[in-house]
């Protein structure tokens, strides 16, 4: 019996206890609260002295509400605009150099364009020439391996035209 009034007095312990944490903690949170109210309660009273001093403001003849509105539009208009147009200036300058570039690349590509097509039509004149100069070297007696060495071409190719002209 002695451990279980022990036990006992353990548990009453432990219960007062967490009754007393709970206690210390619902107060911190009621001294939270009042500050909360006290603050909201502050706003509101400073938010309906303004209201009062606004429709007074506007009620009196030597303040114009509309008029002041217009004015700060414009005056917001105007620093928008200033604002804005040294970055419309700079977008402005940039297209420019972009549109300068593009044109320089579709300049460069219009060029490389001629010169392969340049290219490609002196090539195959330039096959043309090399298979008759291929027929009349073999013909008078040179080597493929020798065509193939002076006319800097591989030997593939000079077999291949002597086998087409039916040389070989």
């Amino acid at each position: 019996m002695n451990i279980e009034f022990a036990g006992l007095i353990a548990l009453g312990i432990l219960v007062a206890v967490l009754f007393f944490i709970m206690m210390l903690r619902d107060q911190e949170v009621a001294k939270k609260l009042s500050i909360y109210e006290k603050i909201i309660e502050d706003l509101n009273h400073e938010h309906h002295q303004l209201s009062k001093e606004i429709q007074n403001l506007s009620k009196s003849n030597d303040f114009d509400l509309e008029a002041f509105r217009t004015e700060v539009a414009q005056q917001v208009a105007f620093e928008v605009q200033n604002s804005l147009t040294p970055i419309i200036q700079s977008i402005k300058e940039i297209d420019e150099i972009m549109q300068t570039f593009q044109d320089e690349q579709t300049n460069r590509i219009d060029a490389l364009e001629h010169r392969t097509k340049e290219k490609n039509f002196s090539q195959i004149n330039n096959t043309e020439s090399n298979e008759k100069t291929i027929i009349s070297q073999y013909k008078s007696g040179k080597s493929e391996a020798m065509i193939a060495k002076d006319l800097r071409i591989g030997i593939g190719e000079v077999d291949l035209i002597l086998k087409l002209a039916n040389l070989k």
